[in-house]
């Protein structure tokens, strides 16, 4: 899995839009629009639960930073999947969301000795030091939206993939996944 973080923040505002033919009226999801300060087009649509839309709305009262978490396809040629987010501090998430562990293989822990440091044993300066992981507040990338890109451009490096699909999609310069596919087949006829 990858992760691509912006370095600058973006001023997001996020506005309710038409969702007819999108979810049925059973699910509770709502269908929102997000659009960077001063563009006219939106840069990413989503249906999201309430509980979210608090969280993104608060989070968004001031520039946020934002990513993509995507898994690389074995093909080059196959379409890119990724999800945007924004980065929250773990402590900002509301009681209903908390932050996904990371999973830890099992096999690595069984043998700690096996491992290819010698020194590894020993504790970190930062223990040393009498610092704790538990001090340093965990960021979250909080997924909201979902990205497509149907082609690749940059087929050797998918980080760079990653932030020209971003940066593109900030620019509003992208299409609902639909539309896309739709433009796709007819320009194939």
């Amino acid at each position: 899995m990858h992760v691509y973080l912006r370095d600058e923040p973006v001023v997001l505002e996020m506005r309710e839009v038409d969702g007819e033919g999108l979810a049925d009226d059973g699910t509770g999801l709502i269908p929102v629009a997000f659009y960077v300060l001063g563009n006219q087009r939106p840069s990413f649509r989503a249906l999201l639960p309430p509980e979210t839309l608090v969280v993104l709305e608060e989070a968004t009262q001031e520039p946020v930073q934002v990513g993509l978490l995507a898994e690389e396809p074995e093909d080059a040629m196959q379409e890119i999947r990724a999800m945007v987010g924004v980065s929250i501090r773990g402590g900002g998430l509301p009681d209903g969301l908390v932050a996904e562990e990371e999973e830890i293989d099992e096999d690595d822990d069984a043998e700690p000795w096996s491992n290819a440091d010698p020194e590894a044993w020993k504790s970190s300066a930062h223990e040393e030091d009498g610092g704790d992981d538990t001090d340093v507040p965990r960021t979250v990338l909080l997924a909201f939206a979902p990205l497509v890109r149907l082609a690749r451009k940059f087929p050797l490096d998918f980080n760079e993939e990653l932030a020209d699909l971003l940066e593109t999609a900030l620019a509003g310069e992208t299409k609902p996944n639909l539309q896309a596919r739709v433009d796709r087949m007819l320009g194939d006829l």
